[in-house]
């Protein structure tokens, strides 16, 4: 009981350290609880009980924005949905249980070599999770440090999993210290680890010091432009319901002209912005293209589209995002290309009985990937709606050329909950991963503008109908060595826990 005590404590605090709480400092030691309840367990016992506290603390408050969604504006029964969120609980789950199963196996390490792999699996898994079934990188530790700057200027090398690594090595360096003090044993307590894991986080702060220095520095170089987000802030009930798609637009004609009298060349307007099916020539002659003739700015906006096959009669739905220029022209196209499962396609459809679990039109077709939007000498990098919680399509639009990140997205769907705010604080690591400003316009909140260096410049509240405007420099130079190498630290973490594990099971054997 007082293992599951102390998971529960671990759970509590990472909770805490996420937003809306947002005191990241908790992360530091967080785990302790847990690293102390998981000493002296067997491999079995690793997997199955102490880390279970702690997963259900962590995945409930991220899975209760999908609940919310499918009830709600879905039409998914309640307990149907509290169903499909505890089978995601219980998914998520079973990552926990597997670091368990390491830390039982690391037991035999002296505490050097265990501060090198439990760092080392903990970041696998967390890598594991973002690609596993189509992947699910939510609430990593590493996100909990995004409101310290100087602390997470290291993703540029290793993305974001580089602060993961951080965090979890000085709880496991203070469990050492912790675990010796409580037991009282004989002999020094290993301060070696800790001593380690202290000039890690230093020497981290220091390469952040003055990181942000020098990319103040290049950014003043860059050319800008004036950007402007209408946030519409349109309930998520009403959003299809085709009474309300004129008053839609005459709500974003409104914010679009105030963005434009604040001199704004360039307008951003959420995900699925446009409650219709676009169709170029349509909004060019419509609506739509008014607003941008008559502001004189250029706008970015969500929609959904459609592709007509006349001779298989066949119709494919992509979840899109357009730019028109100032005389009303759509000038360019991106087709998302990483859907929701369940709620934007049915995977294996054919085999799974399941139907899509949120409202509106069939599945959507995935589009050809990252590929920037031409724009001012260089590109938009759109990320629509969760494709900015995967590091590798943001690090893909700057690879191909894109000089600003423009994130589209709703979030109406999760209501009230953490998800929103825990959505918008991932943008801010993709910033930073790729040196690159971060515009966010979303329908209910939080839109914001994100400097390459991580600062958020600038954001709105949860369902506020307004308009911010800011100037934002489009990035040149050279690429980080995330954005031209991408993932080789989590590849490398991987690989230190993977042989760790498999030696370690052959020689028990």
């Amino acid at each position: 009981m007082k293992k599951i005590v102390l998971a529960a404590v671990s759970g509590t605090a990472l909770v805490l350290a996420f937003p809306p709480f947002g005191l990241g400092f908790l992360a530091w030691f967080a785990l302790v609880p847990l690293f102390l309840a998981l000493e002296g367990e067997g491999r079995l016992r690793g997997f199955s009980s102490p880390s279970r506290p702690v997963s259900h603390s962590t995945s409930a408050p991220a899975c209760t924005g999908s609940s919310h969604s499918m009830h709600n504006f879905g039409g998914v029964p309640i307990a149907a949905s509290i169903g499909v969120m505890l089978l995601l609980v219980l998914y998520l789950s079973l990552f926990w249980g597997a670091f368990g199963f390491v830390f039982s196996l690391a037991s035999r390490l002296d505490h050097t070599g265990r501060l090198l792999v439990l760092p080392s699996a903990w970041v696998a898994l967390e890598f594991l999770r973002g690609h596993l079934f189509t992947g699910f990188p939510w609430v990593l530790a590493g996100y909990t440090q995004a409101g310290y700057l100087p602390l997470i200027q290291v993703a540029d090398t290793t993305g974001v999993w580089g602060v993961s690594f951080a965090v979890v090595a000085v709880n496991a360096a203070l469990a050492f210290v912790a675990g010796h003090l409580l037991r009282k044993e004989e002999g020094r307590p290993p301060l070696l680890p800790a001593a380690i894991a202290a000039a890690l986080v230093l020497s981290i702060a220091s390469y952040g010091f003055i990181r942000m220095k020098a990319v103040d520095g290049e950014v003043r170089r860059w050319s800008g432009i004036k950007v402007g987000i209408a946030q519409g802030a349109i309930d998520q009930s009403v959003k299809w319901d085709g009474r309300y798609q004129e008053s839609t637009i005459d709500i974003y004609r409104g914010l679009t002209s105030l963005a434009s009298d604040r001199l704004a060349r360039l307008v951003i307007w959420p995900e699925t912005a446009i409650p219709f099916y676009y169709e170029p020539d349509q909004i060019e002659k419509g609506p739509v293209g008014e607003i941008a003739r008559k502001t004189g700015s250029y706008v970015l906006t969500g929609a959904p589209s459609y592709i007509y096959n006349p001779v298989s009669n066949s119709v494919k739905y992509f979840n899109s995002a357009f730019l028109l220029n100032a005389a009303g022209e759509t000038v360019g196209r991106y087709d998302k290309s990483h859907l929701v499962p369940f709620g934007e396609y049915v995977p294996l459809r054919g085999i799974l009985p399941v139907r899509k679990l949120t409202a509106g039109v069939g599945d959507f077709t995935e589009g050809p990937g990252p590929i920037p939007i031409p724009f001012e000498g260089g590109g938009i990098g759109v990320l629509v709606c969760f494709e900015s919680i995967f590091p590798e399509i943001a690090r893909g639009q700057v690879r191909a050329g894109a000089t600003v990140l423009a994130n589209l997205t709703n979030d109406a769907w999760f209501g009230h909950t953490s998800a929103p705010h825990q959505h918008f604080q991932m943008s801010v690591l993709r910033a930073v991963e790729n040196r690159s400003f971060l515009v966010r316009s979303a329908n209910t909140g939080i839109s914001g503008f994100i400097d390459p260096n991580g600062r958020v410049r600038e954001a709105t509240g949860l369902f506020e109908r307004t308009v911010l405007v800011d100037e934002v420099r489009m990035r040149s130079g050279a690429p980080t060595f995330y954005t031209a190498y991408g993932d080789l630290f989590a590849w490398g973490c991987s690989i230190i826990a993977g042989v760790f594990a498999g030696t370690s099971l052959r020689r028990r054997k």
